[in-house]
This record gives structure tokens, C-alpha cells and sequence, in this order.
């Protein structure tokens, strides 16, 4: 049986180079993965998986199904084909899209014989809100047995560990007001970014080596001469355990 698959993923192989270089090649940003999930969808349904587009409203998320008919495990495999801003596919989801699809076709020529259904997910914006977590959260993985997805790296291995990440956005509103003829009159929404940011640099002495705390200005104001009356900044907390990534965010939020 594993050299039925080995010999399947080297006939699919120079085909899943193919779909792996044109997402790269045409970069989306979460939840705008049109392209990406239009090439994929279309290969899973060229191997006979059944497909549902716009799962649970989200319009780049999809689901394809081949069932055997036969009783058996429900395999999952999981499509990322996000990119980001400005790089693009820094982070290898054209690939992983790719990966996750190919396996799912490649197992479904030997499942009509050992029985189960293969369900291959698509997950958009791995970068920023996550879909998988919407999905987890409705229930959507219920119906498997098992989930899987292989990310890119430089050595090879059956398995490993990921950190536990929460994303915050943080929104100071102040009071706007001419910087040049009457800046007494307004409150810098700004100036808390700043101080913000010192506080998350100062908090940095006091955690475990594990953690990760990064952020950008997203928002800071329209002009030099106009104080600020809005101003948001955007942070990934990242810790080794979620039990260490809730202490470090009661911390950051007070």
C-alpha cells in the first residue's frame, strides 16, 4: 500500500509544483484567496471530490469530500493559502496548500479499497484571523478522526510542537485639535501608543525565554499637525504553553 502511494505521488507530483508555483506566483491576503482556492478546488474535483464552497459563510473557505462508501476513518488534511502584506508567501502556504491537496487525492486512490472518507479543508487566513479557529469553534472538525497538514522546513520530520499565539488590538481615542494654533485643546491618542509599546519593551525582562511579544502602528494619526484623535496598534503574544500566554496577557492588558 505505501508504495501504491509513493508511486501515485510522483505521477501528481510535477502537477502540485505547478498549483504550489502559481499561488505563489499570485500572492492573496487572508480571507481574498480567490485564486488560490479556485486552482485547488478545481484539482480535488478533477480527482472526484465532491466540493462546498463559502464554508460557513466564509467565502474562501471550502470543503471537498471523497467518501469510499465504505465504513472507516475519517482522514482530514488542512490548506493554508494565505499570504502577507507586502512580502507575500514568506511563511510557504502556497506550498502547504498544495501539500494538503495532493495527499488528500494521492490517499483517495486506495481508500475505495480499505474503507473512510478523506475531507480536505480549506482553512484561509492563517496570517490573521484564522479561519481553522472559526471552523474548530462550529464544529466543523467533528467529523474526523484524525487532522493533518505538513509545514515547510529545513530538516524533515514526522512531527513537532507549535506555540500558543493570541493577537490584540489595542485603540486609544483622545481629543483632536490643531497642533500649531491650539494643541492645549487636544489629547495625543498617540502618545498612549507610545507608552504602550515602552510598557510591552519594559514587560520583556519579567517573562520566560518562550515568549514573543511583537507589534506595529496600524493607525497614528493623518497629519503632522493635526494631535491625534484615534490610534491603534496591533500585537502577536506568543508563548511555548497557553498556560504561560494567559499570565503574560493579564500583564500586558493592565
Amino acid at each position: 500500500m505505501k508504495n501504491i502511494l509513493l508511486e501515485k505521488g510522483k505521477e501528481l507530483h510535477e502537477k502540485l509544483c505547478e498549483i504550489s508555483d502559481y499561488i505563489y506566483k499570485n500572492p492573496e491576503l487572508g480571507n481574498q484567496e480567490y485564486k488560490a482556492v479556485e486552482v485547488l478546488t478545481r484539482f480535488l474535483k478533477e480527482h472526484n471530490f465532491e466540493i462546498e464552497k463559502g464554508l460557513l459563510g466564509i467565502e474562501t473557505a471550502f470543503r471537498a469530500i471523497y467518501d469510499s462508501k465504505k465504513e472507516g476513518p475519517t482522514i482530514g488534511y488542512l490548506c493554508e493559502y494565505d499570504a502577507l502584506p507586502s512580502i507575500g508567501h514568506g511563511c510557504g502556504h502556497n506550498m502547504i496548500g498544495s501539500m494538503s491537496a495532493g495527499a488528500g487525492v494521492i490517499l483517495s486512490k486506495v481508500i475505495d479499497e480499505v474503507g473512510g472518507r478523506i475531507i480536505v479543508y480549506g482553512t484561509p487566513a492563517e496570517e490573521t484571523n484564522g479561519a481553522k479557529v472559526i471552523l474548530a469553534e462550529e464544529g466543523v472538525f467533528d467529523e474526523l478522526d484524525v487532522a493533518m497538514m505538513v509545514h515547510p522546513a529545513d530538516i524533515t520530520a514526522k512531527s513537532g510542537t507549535s506555540m500558543a499565539l493570541y493577537p490584540l488590538q489595542f485603540t486609544y481615542k483622545g481629543k483632536t485639535a490643531h497642533a500649531a494654533a491650539c494643541p492645549q485643546d487636544g489629547i495625543n491618542a498617540l502618545n498612549s501608543v507610545i507608552q504602550l509599546f515602552n510598557g510591552i519593551d519594559a514587560l520583556r525582562q519579567h517573562v520566560t525565554p518562550d515568549v514573543r511579544m511583537h507589534g506595529i502602528i496600524t493607525n497614528g494619526g493623518v497629519a503632522a499637525n493635526i494631535v491625534p484623535d484615534e490610534a491603534t496598534a496591533q500585537f502577536y503574544f506568543r508563548a511555548d504553553k497557553k498556560e504561560t500566554l494567559d499570565d503574560l496577557l493579564i500583564k500586558v492588558k493592565k
